[in-house]
Order: C-alpha cells, then sequence, then structure tokens
C-alpha cells in the first residue's frame, strides 16, 4: 500500500507529468533490476525486462483528470481504504487513481514477472 499512497501524493494533471515519470524512472531503477527505460520526445517511458520473441505488454497513462489540488493535500488510509482529504479545505480531494492505480499494477508486475513491457504515457 505504500508505494500506491506514494502515487496518489503525486500531483499529475495532464501536461505537467514530469514528477510522476521521475519517481516512475527512479523506482524502476532502484526496485527492479534487469529492467530498462527510455523516453521518447513526448514525455513517454518504455520499460522492457528479460528477452523473449514477444512479450506481454501492461499500459498506463501517467496523467491525471483532477487540475488542481490544495497544497496540503494527503492521502488518508483508513481501514484499507485510501482517500484523498484538504485538511485546511476541510474536503474530500481526489486522488488520481483514474490510472494511478494501473501505474501501480504495471509496477508491481514489473517487480515480479520475468519477461515484459510496459509503457507509462503522458
Amino acid at each position: 500500500m505504500e508505494l500506491l499512497k506514494q502515487l496518489y501524493g503525486i500531483h499529475s494533471p495532464s501536461g505537467k507529468e514530469k514528477e510522476i515519470r521521475t519517481f516512475i524512472q527512479k523506482h524502476i531503477t532502484r526496485n527492479i533490476p534487469g529492467a530498462h527505460v527510455r523516453t521518447d520526445k513526448a514525455g513517454n517511458l518504455f520499460v522492457a525486462k528479460g528477452r523473449a520473441e514477444s512479450y506481454p505488454c501492461l499500459v498506463a497513462h501517467m496523467d491525471q483528470v483532477q487540475q488542481h489540488r490544495s497544497r496540503n493535500f494527503t492521502v488518508v488510509e483508513t481501514d484499507d481504504i485510501l482517500f484523498g482529504y484538504s485538511p485546511s479545505k476541510r474536503r474530500y480531494e481526489g486522488l488520481g487513481a483514474d490510472d494511478k492505480n494501473g501505474i501501480w499494477i504495471a509496477l508491481k508486475c514489473l517487480e515480479e514477472v520475468a519477461v515484459l513491457k510496459v509503457v507509462f504515457f503522458v
């Protein structure tokens, strides 16, 4: 759950994916031996792990629907349920789960599967 909470904590509206892209690259470099990452001009990440004639492939996008987020946004966990909250505004706020969940699944699969390709799109 810690990785998922870290992903939710990164605000990545469309066109501003640099922080989440950097996080993903560092996570792969530090935690997934044998995975190779390359980036194209648009900022998409292409990851390959293992060698094969054909690969299973997973895809996730790095941007999120929510354009705005409070400065003191926090991810709250209660009884295995995660939600975004702004203490200063006393309101719930979006986690960006529309594909932070997909990013999390792709990263977990890269940790577990020997041969895999993943693309993280802007």
